[in-house]
């Protein structure tokens, strides 16, 4: 089961010597990151998942754990989440993928993406994906579940 906590590594500083907030996401073992747009100035305005000694540290606290509970509707919603590594989760999460279940076919995952790509005015690269699933599904005869 993944779990997601909202951290800070000590490691990766910026040139300026601040320090980005992140979200750790736990899973088989294997600890990814989101980075948010939240940094603080040093590791000491920040305590056990929370942003504190800033004048600001209440409204900064109340947006992480809205971005926190945004995220874990998304990983509740992901189906079989034993199927996907770490790294599978969190492009899951920061894609807002977790609609993608084992029941989708690959026809309507492909379809839905060449609908994302025309309505971003990429027609010329909706039609070659649209061309490309369309021989793919003819050379396995007939459409699948992704989970097959």
């Amino acid at each position: 089961m993944a779990t997601l906590k909202i951290t800070v590594t000590p490691g990766k500083k910026a040139k300026d010597g601040s320090h980005k907030i992140r979200v750790a996401i736990g899973h088989k073992q294997v600890t990814m990151y989101i980075v948010t747009n939240f940094k603080i100035s040093s590791l000491s305005q920040f305590k056990d998942g929370q942003v504190v000694k800033r004048p600001d540290a209440g409204i900064i606290n109340t947006k992480l754990r809205n971005l926190l509970n945004e995220y874990q509707e998304r990983l509740d919603s992901i189906k079989h989440i034993d199927m996907y590594s770490c790294k599978q989760v969190r492009e899951m999460l920061v894609n807002g993928c977790g609609k993608c279940t084992l029941q989708s076919t690959f026809q309507s995952v492909a379809m839905e993406y060449v609908k994302e790509l025309v309505g971003k005015n990429r027609i010329n690269y909706a039609k070659l994906i649209e061309r490309n699933c369309r021989y793919f599904t003819d050379f396995c005869k007939g459409d699948f579940l992704l989970s097959d």
